[in-house]
């Protein structure tokens, strides 16, 4: 799968930075997790903090990777393609 990409808002939408580090690893455990899922479940999958992990996903929806809805008081996030 290619490197996942947003784009640059320095450049408005010229240019393309590429995922990296905590955000690059999210992308992934969402894309493999296949289905909506929740950040404190996704959290416990990786071994970090809720708050971080809701804060990466909210981070990958602002870049339009991730799409999210609210069921109940749950919010589910998943990949955009997929």
């Amino acid at each position: 799968m290619p490197p996942a990409y947003h784009p640059c808002p320095t450049c408005r939408g010229t240019g393309r930075i590429e995922l990296t580090g905590v955000y690059a690893e999210t992308l992934a455990m969402l894309r493999q997790c296949g289905e909506e899922i929740t950040g404190a479940a996704l959290a416990r999958q990786a071994g970090c903090k809720a708050t971080a992990m809701n804060n990466r996903l909210a981070r990958l929806e602002a870049f339009g990777l991730a799409v999210s809805r609210w069921y109940g008081r749950k919010k589910l996030y998943r990949t955009k393609d997929g």
